[in-house]
């Protein structure tokens, strides 16, 4: 008998290094098809539908993925959570799933969600950071690019920042946090939280920051580019494998 329909969240996290981005693709290897062809083997074949909170492109990784789909299992939680990892590639770890409302839609629902770029910054290239880090061994004045970085908070149109905008896409986000981490040895962190992003965003301002911090474009051009909206005063599209997706959050659910 056919368990009974409910909705779970699962929190994952992946290596995008050999996935073209989380959105599925005929004839290509996806984060979003790979799990949906996980949850369709416990389904006898059917295709269970999976949305997820930030559509991350090819060679993009995550910490803090958070989609949702409608199962119908008699796995709890932990069973199900369980049986994914032993179905699914190393290269995608669900950390967590969940029942949660049918009402949760895991974009529509997300106030937030937090980025970090990460830049090797060793004179050799750590090989162990090499599908995770964009290595960047040339000087890079850090206070330019921290006061730049000062610029970015508030709400702003990002045209100026982004590859191209979707069909009826705002290009008004609120940003809210905008740093760089020189914490761990050998790299620095380039962090961003907003309430959303615009395709190739955070990229785009990794670029113009280094660029800045190289001294090739001055610091007063990040206030033009906003002002402006036009990409082509940017620094180019930095990396894919440097960006991580670290969280989305949600309203706390009410007691």
């Amino acid at each position: 008998m056919t368990a009974p329909a409910r909705r779970v969240r699962l929190d994952l996290a992946y290596d995008g290094t050999d996935f073209c981005g989380w959105q599925m693709q005929p004839g290509r290897r996806t984060v979003q098809g790979v799990v949906e062809e996980a949850l369709a083997a416990l389904h006898a074949g059917r295709r269970v539908a999976l949305r997820a909170a930030s559509r991350t492109d090819s060679g993009v990784h995550a910490r803090g993925q958070v989609a949702d789909c409608e199962v119908r299992l008699r796995h709890g939680d932990s069973a199900l959570a369980y049986t994914l990892r032993r179905l699914l590639p190393p290269d995608v770890r669900p950390l967590a799933v969940r029942t949660i409302a049918d009402d949760f839609h895991s974009r529509n629902h997300a106030l937030g969600k937090v980025y970090r770029y990460r830049i090797d910054r060793t004179p050799h290239g750590d090989p162990f950071a090499r599908r995770f880090a964009l290595h960047h061994p040339a000087p890079l004045d850090q206070g330019r690019m921290r006061a730049a970085l000062q610029l970015l908070p508030g709400r702003h149109d990002w045209s100026g920042f982004t590859s191209r905008l979707a069909a009826g896409d705002d290009p008004v986000r609120l940003l809210t946090v905008a740093e760089l981490d020189d914490s761990v040895a050998g790299e620095i962190g380039l962090v961003f939280a907003a309430e959303g992003f615009l395709r190739y965003m955070v990229r785009n301002l990794v670029g113009t920051l280094i660029e800045i911090g190289k001294g090739t474009i001055p610091l007063e051009r990040v206030r033009r580019i906003l002002e402006h909206g036009d990409p082509r005063l940017a620094g180019p599209t930095a990396a894919a494998k440097g960006l991580h997706l670290l969280r989305v959050d949600y309203a706390q659910p009410r007691p």
